[in-house]
């Protein structure tokens, strides 16, 4: 069965991470999937808006570290950043579901999405701290924007869990509910009332505002990546993650 599932119906696509048995994390070709399905919805004309969700009780867990261990992590870098590419650039509504976990890139590629339904019993962290790396995909830049120096500072520092609930109350989710699905998808239904048109074009002209500033912020944070990727910090935090799972 396909890492990435999607259905179709009333100009609406569904795509649902499906590797439960890793919480649905990214490995390289669930990365693959995704750009390729967002890159071909924006091409589609029967395609107005895309919802994104996760199979079992889980969003995502992000990046799987299993995965990367020894020199697979170098198969990584492309698929990742051309995942993230499509994923800035995606130019119709964009809506989550959010029904459990979204851990690390789980939860950064939330910030690119126009709108975030979300269990209250979702948990969400970043746990980059944890792990002696940097936060990714721009989410240094868009969490100071969207919540000022401190309070990204707080949540990047700490790399604490907080809930569905919690992440709604600080301005990042549109819903929280246990119905979270079928409220994105009835969001979803409602915006195909509207000028498809003309949500192509306001969504450009407000990303343009902090087009340059996100490009900045995955720069910088690719550095980052770079400079403590292997460091005795990311091992110790790599060691401690596993050590945890056993």
């Amino acid at each position: 069965m396909s890492k990435l599932l999607s259905d179709v119906s009333d100009n609406v696509q569904v795509l649902t991470f499906n590797r439960p048995e890793t919480k649905n994390a990214f490995d390289v070709e669930l990365f693959e999937l995704l750009r390729d399905s967002l890159n071909s919805a924006k091409d589609n004309s029967d395609i107005f808006s895309v919802i994104v969700t996760g199979s079992n009780d889980a969003f995502s867990s992000g990046v799987d570290l299993t995965s990367m261990l020894g020199n697979a992590g170098n198969d990584y870098e492309e698929p990742f950043e051309t995942c993230i590419d499509a994923l800035v650039e995606f130019n119709k509504p964009l809506i989550a579901s959010v029904n459990g976990v979204a851990v690390g890139g789980g939860a950064t590629i939330l910030l690119h999405f126009d709108s975030v339904f979300i269990s209250p019993n979702a948990k969400i962290k970043y746990p980059f701290s944890d792990l002696g790396l940097v936060p990714e995909v721009g989410s240094s830049y868009l969490l100071f924007n969207l919540l000022g120096y401190q309070k990204a500072s707080q949540l990047l520092f700490e790399a604490n869990w907080i809930s569905g609930k919690e992440f709604y109350e600080l301005g990042l989710a549109q819903y929280v509910g246990d119905d979270c699905f079928n409220q994105a998808l009835e969001y979803a239904k409602r915006l195909s009332n509207q000028s498809l048109a003309s949500i192509i074009e306001t969504k450009s002209i407000l990303k343009s505002f902090y087009k340059e500033d996100i490009k900045k912020a995955r720069k910088l944070e690719a550095d980052g990546m770079k400079k403590l990727f292997g460091s005795e910090d990311n091992l110790k935090g790599v060691e401690k993650f596993f050590s945890k799972k056993k």
